[in-house]
């Protein structure tokens, strides 16, 4: 390569990233099912950063899984199950809105092994 060669280098600078919890991420006991971790980091994505709190619907979650929405609310239960996340059924009057996902501090039994 000579000196008059750009290379085209990812500036991060600009780029928004999302934080997913490393003790979900390595988790291999817990977890059973990519759609499981996926759906956990896409909550990750839409959480605010400061109450934690997101509020996409199961259509939006199966459309950046690339998966269904039975899929979804599968891997929501398992999620909500473990204490991974906290889900609140919205309503305004008769009408449903999307849930609300807060995510929690993952439970003792997530620690990381000890090898990383």
């Amino acid at each position: 390569m000579t000196q008059d060669t750009k290379l085209n280098v990812l500036d991060f600078q600009d780029q928004r990233f999302t934080r997913v919890t490393k003790s979900v991420i390595n988790d291999e006991v817990h977890l059973d099912k990519a759609s499981q971790k996926l759906v956990y980091a896409i909550l990750c994505m839409y959480a605010d950063n400061t109450s934690m709190k997101s509020h996409p619907s199961v259509q939006t979650l199966a459309k950046k899984a690339c998966c269904s929405e039975n899929t979804v609310r599968a891997a929501l239960k398992r999620l909500e199950e473990l204490e991974l996340v906290k889900i609140t059924r919205r309503r305004r009057g008769i009408s449903h809105l999307s849930n609300e996902y807060t995510l929690l501090v993952p439970p003792d039994s997530f620690t990381l092994p000890t090898s990383i």
